[in-house]
């Protein structure tokens, strides 16, 4: 009887929550895979291309993006009445406060719309924070395997669906969102890519992919109310056991 009760209890919890996400769908949530055009690095400054935009820029540039289906999984993979993702654009980077696509390692002084897609003009993906990388000031980070020469840049932050407005605002749906930007050098050290960095010289054009997830956090009102239905299960069992 009290397996059979507690069974029924918690399948009301479930329902409960599985209400609460129905009416939260139009969340951006899933992961999918990116590809960028080749890349061209200085210390200062990333400049994902096609085009190349280098030196001070007096608004955002952007170069080409292109994403596959391979492995997308959420809204990404196209169902749930989405459109999925298509090609689209990635803000160039500068650690200069004058150039209009300043992205300083650590905490952004304001959330950098990062990545746009053509299918879903209105999905913003801002970044809140750039991992710090090997090179002081720089957020690529690199790691040596063998002769070559692993560089990753991170991004965090959160996805806003900001509607036709094109403001993200405290009416449109959020989700936070990581993404995790890779290259290969080949044949080469870090003490090589270092030298050059910092020597003034631009790394050669390389092809970078990524990994984007977008996730939700439960909501504190959602965590609550499971905490209160469990307390409840709680205090209906320990009264039938004194009946």
């Amino acid at each position: 009887m009290k397996t059979s009760f507690l069974k029924k209890s918690l399948v009301a919890i479930a329902a409960a929550a599985g209400m609460m996400g129905t009416a939260q769908a139009t969340l951006i949530i899933g992961s999918m895979s990116v590809g960028f055009g080749s890349v061209e690095i200085s210390l200062g400054e990333i400049d994902w291309n096609p085009p190349l935009n280098p030196g001070i820029d007096l608004v955002p540039t952007y170069g080409q993006l292109f994403t596959s289906p391979i492995g997308a999984t959420g809204v990404f993979n196209g169902v749930n009445g989405f459109v999925g993702v298509t090609n689209g654009l990635v803000q160039d980077m500068s650690a200069n406060p004058a150039d209009a696509n300043f992205m300083p390692v650590g905490v952004q002084p304001a959330p950098v719309n990062f990545l746009k897609f053509a299918a879903q003009p209105n999905w913003q993906f801002l970044v809140t924070d750039l991992v710090a990388g090997t090179i002081p000031g720089t957020p690529y980070l690199l790691t040596q395997a063998g002769n070559n020469v692993s560089a990753t840049i991170t991004v965090n932050g959160f996805t806003c669906d900001a509607g036709a407005d094109t403001v993200c605002d405290a009416a449109d749906d959020k989700t936070l969102f990581t993404g995790i930007l890779s290259a290969q050098y080949t044949n080469t050290t870090i003490a090589a890519l270092q030298a050059a960095v910092l020597g003034g010289q631009t790394l050669a054009n390389n092809t970078w992919s990524a990994t984007i997830e977008a996730y939700q956090i439960p909501e504190p009102t959602s965590l609550a109310l499971a905490g209160l239905a469990l307390a409840g299960i709680g205090l209906s069992m320990r009264r039938r056991a004194r009946g």
